[in-house]
């Protein structure tokens, strides 16, 4: 762009997503004609614009940034004639957003609302920018877009997402964890039975706030004859092959419950996991054919452990805590540390008891020590483990994982 264009268009590179279709709301159809069609959302945009910056949306499509400016400038003419108003600076006391929570669904609203109030009372009108959304309701995907993170002023002060997701891989950990940004926010350690799990990040970097457990539930009805599994390793077993449903969709099968059987039986067992596999269902799916008497239900379902709980079913169903650990699926929070002080009021709410007696009573277990999350006593956990994560590419595994178990999976759909 030349200096007269800046000053004509005064977008940079550095703007949010909601700024620039605010100042410039005719630009929306130069994203949706270059790949963004979920941007054409309006309610999506005003969720998740606030924490998406230009350079990086445009990264995660490999589009120049100055042709693309160049595009918006030639649709403005268009538009509003060649006289165009530039773009003032934020307004002051206007900032980025501070805290973005993409929480599981039965998490979200709860939290959402004792957030709100705790906030009322702890902030004054605007000085906090928060956004908390349910996970699934994540339409445009912004791991996609962290990925594209350069550098530490992309990242919200605070940010909480569950499972293993793109702030796991290894270019957000070689940029921002492995160079101290982030600090641990929970001051204790968790109780003795998820102590012994190894939840709490040695490095001090992530913070763990709760799990999402993966447990199994067999249908009687549909087990017919076949054996009750008693581990993970028992779904790789021939016998079950197509009897099995896990979380998923089309190409999309859960990330935690791939690295653990690979973490365990290698890729052998992600093929094997793959010919069992019958579908990929929603948990809510899950728990509401479960026990059904419906000729399409699954003989074994592996959903979360408050999915089980919803199950109305219950007489023909048997929810099977395995010997070898329910799946550690984490909900985890990022702190940056040079913003602790700051922002103590707000990642404080996320690690103290109101928010983990939430948790626990959703049956997302707590790792606050202090609340009963009402396990079963004998219960023990399967976690991926810290140096797991953080020695290898997540990102780049995955990839192979899901390759691997989508060959074995569509291979053996009849």
């Amino acid at each position: 762009m030349t200096n007269k264009e800046d000053k004509v268009l005064n977008i940079k590179q550095d703007m949010f997503i909601d700024r620039i279709l605010r100042e410039y709301p005719e630009a929306i159809q130069v994203f949706i004609s270059n790949g963004f069609e979920d941007f054409a959302d309006s309610d999506l945009i005003s969720r998740l614009g606030p924490f998406l910056k230009l350079k990086t949306a445009l990264k995660a499509r490999g589009i120049n940034i100055d042709l693309f400016l160049q595009l918006i400038e030639e649709k403005l003419s268009e538009t509003r004639g060649l006289n165009m108003s530039a773009v003032h600076d934020l307004k002051p006391g206007q900032k980025a957003p501070n805290l973005l929570a993409l929480l599981p669904c039965p998490l979200k609203i709860p939290l959402q609302e004792e957030f709100s109030s705790f906030i009322c009372s702890s902030y004054r009108q605007g000085e906090l920018e928060y956004l908390i959304e349910g996970n699934a309701n994540n339409q445009l995907s912004y791991y996609t877009y962290v990925e594209q993170f350069e550098d530490i002023d992309d990242v919200p002060d605070i940010v909480i997402s569950p499972g293993i997701n793109s702030f796991f891989y290894k270019g957000f950990v070689e940029k921002f964890i492995d160079k101290g940004y982030f600090a641990d926010a929970a001051e204790y350690m968790p109780g003795e039975m998820l102590k012994r799990a190894g939840v709490k990040d040695p490095g001090g970097n992530y913070t763990m706030i709760c799990m999402n457990l993966l447990v199994m539930v067999a249908d009687l009805d549909q087990m017919g004859d076949l054996p009750l599994p008693k581990s993970w390793g028992d779904l790789l077993h021939p016998q079950y092959e197509k009897k099995v449903v896990i979380r998923g969709q089309k190409e999309f099968f859960c990330e935690t419950t791939l690295l653990t059987i690979f973490k365990d039986y290698g890729l052998e067992g992600v093929e094997k996991l793959g010919r069992s596999v019958k579908a990929g269902w929603h948990p809510a799916q899950m728990a509401k054919m479960a026990g059904s008497g419906n000729v399409n239900a699954p003989a074994i379902s592996v959903m979360p452990y408050f999915f089980t709980k919803t199950i109305k079913n219950k007489g023909n169903v048997k929810v099977i805590w395995p010997w070898d650990g329910a799946i550690i699926s984490p909900v985890s929070m990022l702190v940056k540390a040079s913003k602790m002080e700051q922002l103590k009021n707000a990642w404080s709410f996320f690690t103290g008891t109101a928010a983990a007696k939430i948790c626990a009573g959703a049956f997302f277990p707590s790792l606050h020590p202090e609340v009963d999350n009402k396990i079963p006593e004998e219960a023990s956990f399967n976690w991926l483990g810290w140096e797991f994560i953080k020695s290898r590419d997540i990102g780049a595994i995955l990839n192979e994982l899901n390759q691997c178990f989508l060959k074995a999976y569509k291979g053996y759909i009849i």
